[in-house]
């Protein structure tokens, strides 16, 4: 039962930490008044009808995150009441404090300059109803302290906006710094590559009279072609990095619409790879299609490289809860391949996780290895 109460809590975006100052709020004011000698004070002393308005205005604290401007104007309504049956004013001072702090620092300074006009108008509205005097220094303070709930709002707003400001800043400096080192490096490298594959398959390729180089020159072919497509994303994950806008038109988002491609380029290096698609496809969220086709292209580039393998299987299957992807080979299972883990499965784990999924990776039931992963359906439970 209490889990189904902090559930119900958390989406009207009541926490603990709100639960606990409500509390407070209640409890500590009330015990101290009614510890005080009746003597002590000068206003009315708390009876049923005080504590039970004095509840009412703080329970708007617990919705003060989700709804402070609300949350306010509820709590100005009622302590005019109490403050107009002239019960014990101060203990309601904390409560008007905490919801205009809040209110300064969740919405704007024009809104801020409002409540907090509101508020000093329902002080003074009270304070001079019950004595129909003059008003007097007993309302000074909480003017003050409205005043000090207000700027402290602002300054923590302000605050968290140079931090947020400051964060985004250094993640795009250190963006800027990942681009230039891929351009600068890696895009280098490729291009080299690329030219290289292409020049010596053009050269083999004027040499009809020998049918032996046609193998060398399909292999190479197959290289310049892997190298442009891995430019073009290159320059697609550039563009991203330093917040450019990305033409779909020249290099589109992978998607499982790829994994055809994908198993032909690795047969054509050498592994021949089956791909079956099970149950009735259907569109998927973009970031669950590249995650997929992301997980699909590490374990192939795996297989040819680790696996020793002859044949491999990429099985996607559309169930009602999930889609499913699993691709396994017929060469040699982790424990017998010799290498050191490095950042493939880390990475092909962090991508499943990042969109709700789950991947298992281990050696396959007829040996070779084995790599499943399983995300949940869009509003599938």
């Amino acid at each position: 039962m209490g889990t189904v109460v902090l559930v119900g809590a958390r989406r009207w975006g009541i926490g603990r930490g709100d639960l606990l100052l409500t509390a407070v709020l209640l409890v500590l004011p009330v015990a101290a008044v009614l510890a005080l000698p009746w003597q002590w004070l000068d206003d009315g002393q708390l009876d049923a009808l005080g504590i039970t308005l004095l509840v009412l205005a703080t329970l708007p604290v617990l919705v003060r995150r989700r709804f402070p401007i609300q949350a306010l104007l509820f709590c100005i309504a009622v302590q005019m009441v109490y403050h107009g049956l002239n019960y014990t004013h101060e203990i309601m001072l904390p409560v008007a404090v905490v919801l205009i702090y809040t209110v300064s620092l969740t919405t704007s300074r024009a809104s801020t300059l409002a409540m907090v006009g509101i508020s000093v108008a329902g002080v003074l509205v009270a304070a001079s109803i019950p004595q129909n005097e003059s008003v007097g220094a007993e309302v000074i303070s909480p003017l003050g302290w409205f005043a000090v709930a207000a700027v402290g709002g602002q300054a923590m707003r302000l605050h968290r906006a140079l931090l947020a400001e400051t964060t985004e800043r250094r993640v795009a400096e250190e963006r800027l710094r990942i681009a230039r080192d891929l351009h600068d490096v890696l895009a280098h490298h490729i291009v080299v590559i690329n030219s290289h594959a292409g020049v010596a398959a053009h050269l083999l390729d004027e040499r009809t009279d020998d049918p032996t180089l046609a193998p060398i020159s399909q292999s190479l072919h197959t290289v310049a072609d892997a190298s442009s497509g891995v430019l073009a994303e290159l320059r697609t994950t550039l563009d991203v990095l330093r917040g450019n806008e990305v033409d779909g038109d020249r290099h589109p988002t992978p998607d499982l619409d790829g994994l055809a491609r994908l198993a032909a380029v690795t047969t054509a290096v050498g592994v021949q790879v089956e791909l079956r698609v099970l149950g009735a496809t259907r569109p998927l969220p973009a970031a669950v299609e590249i995650t997929l086709y992301r997980i699909a292209q590490e374990a192939l580039t795996n297989v040819v490289k680790h696996a020793n393998a002859q044949r491999a299987r990429v099985e996607l299957e559309y169930d009602v809860a999930e889609v499913r992807l699993e691709v396994t080979d017929d060469g040699q299972g982790r424990a017998d391949s010799g290498t050191a883990a490095g950042y493939g499965i880390v990475g092909m784990n962090e991508r499943a996780q990042s969109v709700g999924g789950r991947l298992v990776v281990g050696d396959g039931p007829s040996g070779g290895f084995r790599v499943a992963v399983s995300i949940p359906s869009p509003g599938a439970r």
